[in-house]
């Protein structure tokens, strides 16, 4: 296989925390336009594999490939780079509360592609409106709802027009309706970019809806992999009392 035409790949990731293993030994691959959803209890290692993926803490063995190029121990040229095709959605959606919605979208392009003003006004606005928020660029994030801050979260993770998403818990703390309509713009948005997505969620909604396969991690370690139908077809045990927990939640 071209190296070129996978997405991500981690080769026997292990990270540690003050000699206590946050991941072991984990293994896999998503190719590019493919999903990968993390699943598991709080504390297994999602959202620290999230950051190992996204270069923002080494780990302590292993490899972590993006687009076919190896990240850790990389330079700091490649890592920029590979960086600049990554794009990311925060839990918390870390919104600057000093900045209008239009200068948090736009600092994306103003500090790393350095493009001009025009050009940066006009890609703002473009993703402003594929997001369906309209003329919104002059409100503060206070003035906003949960729904709408996670949207302008996505705007901002996705005004580079990146080939590879990392999202973190993208509906965490919206109700129903607002999770599936956030769920809807992260698919048709997938579409049109042609996103590579790596996904932590506990939702059960979201990761039918948005994921082609699902990792369920326990203490670290990945002990399913596959298509998201095939958990509740699954005989091994930590997968069937993840899912009592999530269904009885």
């Amino acid at each position: 296989m071209n190296e070129g035409s996978r997405g991500i790949e981690f080769r026997d990731v292990s990270l540690s925390f003050d000699h206590t293993p946050i991941l072991e030994g984990v293994s896999f691959r998503a190719e590019q336009g493919e999903t990968l959803a993390l699943i598991g209890q709080s504390g297994c290692g999602k959202s620290s594999l999230l950051k190992v993926a996204a270069g923002l803490i080494p780990p302590f063995k292993g490899e972590v490939y993006l687009f076919g190029e190896r990240i850790t121990r990389a330079s700091s040229r490649v890592l920029a780079r590979v960086r600049m095709q990554v794009g990311m959605l925060f839990q918390s959606n870390a919104l600057f509360d000093f900045m209008n919605v239009h200068d948090n979208v736009a600092i994306v392009l103003r500090e790393v592609h350095r493009l001009e003003q025009v050009e940066i006004d006009r890609r703002v606005q473009e993703i402003l409106d594929a997001l369906h928020l309209g003329e919104i660029g002059s409100l503060m994030p206070s003035e906003l709802s949960g729904g709408m801050k996670k949207r302008v979260g996505l705007a901002r993770a996705l005004i580079g027009k990146p080939r590879l998403l990392f999202c973190d818990a993208p509906a965490a703390g919206l109700d129903p309706i607002t999770s599936d309509a956030i769920a809807e713009l992260i698919l048709e948005m997938k579409a049109r970019l042609k996103l590579t997505m790596l996904l932590v969620t506990n939702q059960m909604a979201v990761m039918r809806k948005l994921a082609d396969r699902v990792i369920l991690l326990t203490g670290g370690r990945i002990i399913e992999l596959g298509p998201p139908e095939g958990l509740s077809e699954s005989a091994h045990p930590e997968v069937q009392r993840f899912l009592e927990k999530e269904f009885a939640s």
